[in-house]
């Protein structure tokens, strides 16, 4: 459920700042049409929803490739790395051949990656085609954003409207859409439906984006070599965080040694970017401490929701049993809980903006919620999980609501979308750190669960999470208390961010 509220602050005022790249000096932008924002929404959209459908499949998608969680969550993270080159790389191409060329380029690659999942035998053109997804897709939010940019200031509001309700809506749909795909045509269904996709997006959004280009003179350098240094540091460093906590104690120096040269090179990198006359991000320009704290909790935010939303379908589904249809329909009744929560706090915060009483109540909620869902075993009645799951939908609001609002206020124009880049970098940290640590945890949670059983009832780990039936009337199955455990982690989790909530001073 790691959905975006970060535009509720320029709801509050209706204005953007920033401008976007490539924008023409001294032209005034038309009033928005209907066509335009449809555009607007389609770009917003369609990374969501597709990570909304990929999400909700995990198990299905690693049965039917027979995929070990470990390989699931390698792909999962080299798509994430593949999102943060792009968004690196975002300003330097958009400079270079303008917002239409690259959204109809990116929309190409993002069509090829779902091709090679949707045919792919094994895991190496899968995890193959989930890298072309992330280097396609990474960038439309970003670039949703920017065109409302184009917009007159008297229009951003309206256009804001229509990029929340874009995305928030793609995500509350995508588990319907997902059920209605693998009742259909199995878990090919999801990735051959990104073809019709990325054709429409292409069509509807594709007339109204700027084909203007920045002068040679004024465009970002290339940092191609430096780059590299970039995506091995993340990747190490996502791979040294998946195995330290797992490894045996012989094979932890080595994952050690891994993390400490990832963080080298990430410094490194930061490092001759602060230098750079041209970066590809301003660092220097982002060092308030408002903006920093932000992504702080942006990115506790994020790994919260992102476990939540890989765990909850594993849950219902695989542990507690329930139909497919039924699993779907749930988690969308949370996710619209989200969009009504996050319409009330950016209407009640424009007014009477109390960021740390929605942040705290946030937050308490989900702690609360976990605890619910590490005792939802004992529910003798499904309708019994729509109160928790509308709870969370509401915690997630609440929660990114405030840190929204109070994140970009005090970026300069001309490097909002430098702050912004940053941000959606720390989204894809969140979400793919989330879904390898959790995957880790439940494993290992799993395996204490296993023990525990009687002398013969030992299924492997693959086949718990890709369906298990109960073997003998009354036994409770390990994966179902193992996701029971984890949610109880996961309210623990929530108390260290109360404690920085309640200390910082800035979102009050």
């Amino acid at each position: 459920m790691a959905q975006d509220f970060d535009e509720q602050e320029h709801m509050r005022s209706g204005i953007a700042g920033g401008i976007a790249p490539g924008d023409a000096a001294g032209l005034a932008a038309p009033p928005p049409s209907a066509r335009m924002l449809a555009g607007i929404a389609a770009i917003t959209s369609v990374e969501f929803f597709e990570t909304g459908l990929v999400m909700f499949s995990a198990s299905p998608i690693m049965a039917g490739l027979s995929l070990t969680p470990e390989e699931f969550a390698l792909a999962y993270t080299l798509y994430g790395v593949a999102a943060i080159f792009m968004l690196y790389k975002h300003q330097w191409m958009v400079e270079r051949l303008g917002y239409r060329d690259f959204i109809l380029g990116s929309l190409l690659v993002f069509a090829l990656g779902g091709i090679l999942c949707a045919t792919a035998t094994g895991v190496d053109q899968f995890t193959l085609g989930r890298i072309l997804q992330g280097a396609g897709g990474a960038t439309f939010f970003v670039a949703g954003r920017m065109e409302i940019n184009r917009l007159p200031p008297e229009s951003r509001f309206q256009g804001l409207l229509c990029f929340v309700g874009s995305l928030l809506g793609a995500s509350a749909i995508a588990p319907v859409a997902a059920a209605l795909l693998l009742g259909l045509g199995g878990w090919r269904a999801l990735f051959w439906c990104i073809v019709p996709l990325a054709i429409t997006v292409a069509l509807i959004a594709g007339p109204h984006l700027s084909r203007a280009t920045v002068a040679p003179g004024e465009r970002s350098e290339e940092h191609w070599g430096w780059l590299l240094w970039l995506v091995l540091g993340i990747f190490g460093l996502q791979y040294a965080i998946h195995e330290i906590p797992s490894a045996s104690n012989a094979a932890r120096s080595p994952a050690f040694v891994m993390g400490a040269a990832s963080a080298a090179a990430l410094t490194l990198f930061a490092w001759r970017q602060w230098k750079k006359d041209r970066p590809l991000i301003d660092y220097r320009s982002l060092l308030q401490w408002r903006y920093l704290l932000g992504l702080t909790l942006y990115f506790f935010g994020y790994f919260m929701a992102g476990t939540s939303g890989f765990l909850l379908p594993i849950f219902f589904r695989e542990g507690l049993g329930l139909p497919l249809t039924t699993t779907a329909l749930v988690l969308s009744f949370g996710l619209f809980g989200s969009v009504a929560a996050a319409m009330l706090h950016a209407a009640v915060a424009r007014r009477r903006p109390r960021p740390l009483a929605f942040m705290m109540t946030g937050l308490a909620l989900y702690a609360i919620v976990c605890l619910a869902f590490s005792q939802a075993r004992l529910l003798s009645d499904w309708h019994l999980l729509l109160v928790p799951v509308l709870l969370s939908g509401i915690a997630v609001a609440f929660f990114f609501g405030p840190v929204a609002f109070g994140t970009f206020t005090e970026l300069p124009p001309k490097v909002f979308s430098h702050g912004y880049q940053v941000k959606n970098i720390v989204r894809q940290l969140g979400i793919s750190s989330s879904i390898a640590l959790s995957t880790m945890a439940l494993q290992f949670f799993y395996a204490r669960r296993l023990a525990a059983l009687p002398e013969g009832f030992h299924p492997e780990w693959a086949q718990a999470l890709h369906g298990l039936s109960d073997a003998s009337a009354g036994l409770v199955a390990p994966l179902t208390l193992a996701c029971s455990d984890l949610f109880f982690v996961l309210a623990l989790c929530a108390l260290p961010v109360a404690l920085l909530v309640m200390w910082q001073r800035t979102f009050r």
